[in-house]
């Protein structure tokens, strides 16, 4: 219960005062000093330095009175009560103190006509101060609150992309493991030095994509050692059509890279471009920086696309999740190459 309100307490706190203090009473003394100066120039009050001093007072004053109601009133209807008290004692008192630290007046000569008119200017500029202060907070508060609704739509949008994720690996990895399975069977009977090596690959690729699963984010590096598995595996399945090979500096290794999203292009490639192939295919990943992106490259030189569309499970689930998960910075370029096959381009925002 008690952190329930300590909860609202901290809701109702004006956004004011998330301004540095160093800003706000800085901002202060320069708008004081430009009334001293307006003044000066209309040839009212005395010298520069007295009105000055003047504004100084009366400004701080009001500016003090303000966050002082700002920061011990709940936001409510009671709040623009609170600043207007503030804005009349502020005047009042600051308007005293300016007539004493001047030297303009005796204390018994203090509550003069001349007094009221001060209070007066007191009042006008001060009813500015307060109204900026007010205005600035509601643009906070309302900046603030948008803020968080988008926050909020993002946190759902990547949630809904990252629960198809696990719905894409639930329907990918049977069909995968199935197969590489009826494969070894075959491979112990006929070829048991092959169906170790191949077991071996099986059992890497499954402890790292079930490493991968329960990650948010991994590293390309290891999206290519998963990779890596898994065309070995798939060599294993095609024999000498199959052919690949991985082109990516070690400086790029280490890039962080959400799971599954360089996968299903790799997967795509072989089963929609180089199974259906005769003859001899070749698939290559690599990865170049440029100025302000990555490219991470899927070539295959299969059949291509021909009539085929790129609206698949996977490519529409990668194109989702970095639109999501790149604030709309990432793409996914896929096109045909002028001598047969296509390439899958990630480009992603330069870290």
């Amino acid at each position: 219960m008690h952190k329930s309100n300590t909860i609202v307490q901290t809701k109702d706190k004006p956004l004011w005062f998330e301004i540095p203090v160093w800003v706000r009473w800085g901002g202060m003394v320069l708008f004081n000093t430009g009334i001293a100066l307006f003044l000066t120039a209309i040839d009212y009050g005395g010298p520069l330095l007295v009105n000055w001093l003047f504004s100084q007072c009366v400004g701080l004053t009001i500016f003090l009175c303000v966050e002082t109601v700002l920061r011990w009133i709940p936001i409510g209807p009671w709040l623009n009560v609170g600043l207007l008290f503030a804005l009349l004692v502020g005047s009042i008192l600051g308007t005293g103190t300016a007539l004493l630290v001047t030297g303009i007046y005796r204390l018994e000569e203090l509550v003069t006509q001349a007094f009221w008119q001060a209070v007066v200017i007191g009042l006008l500029f001060g009813a500015g101060i307060t109204l900026f202060s007010s205005y600035r907070d509601r643009a906070l508060r309302t900046e603030k609150d948008l803020d968080e609704e988008r926050l909020k739509h993002v946190s759902a949008e990547k949630a809904r992309v990252e629960t198809e994720l696990r719905l894409l690996q639930a329907q990918v990895e049977p069909h995968f493991l199935f197969n590489t399975l009826a494969l070894l069977r075959s491979l112990i009977v006929s070829d048991p030095t092959q169906g170790k090596q191949l077991l071996d690959h099986l059992i890497d690729y499954l402890r790292a994509s079930l490493t991968h699963s329960r990650r948010e984010e991994t590293s390309l590096g290891d999206e290519l050692a998963l990779l890596e598995d898994y065309l070995t595996i798939m060599q294993f399945r095609m024999g000498e059509r199959l052919r690949f090979k991985i082109d990516v500096p070690a400086t790029l290794r280490a890039m962080p890279l959400p799971p599954m999203l360089l996968q299903p292009l790799v997967e795509n490639a072989v089963r929609h471009g180089l199974e259906p192939k005769t003859g001899i295919g070749t698939l290559e990943i690599r990865a170049r920086t440029h100025a302000e992106h990555i490219d991470i490259e899927v070539i295959d030189d299969g059949i291509g696309f021909g009539t085929q569309t790129l609206g698949g499970t996977g490519l529409g689930n990668v194109q989702e999740r970095l639109r999501t998960l790149y604030d709309g910075q990432g793409r996914l370029i896929v096109q045909d190459n002028a001598e047969g096959g296509v390439t899958a381009t990630l480009r992603l925002p330069n870290p």
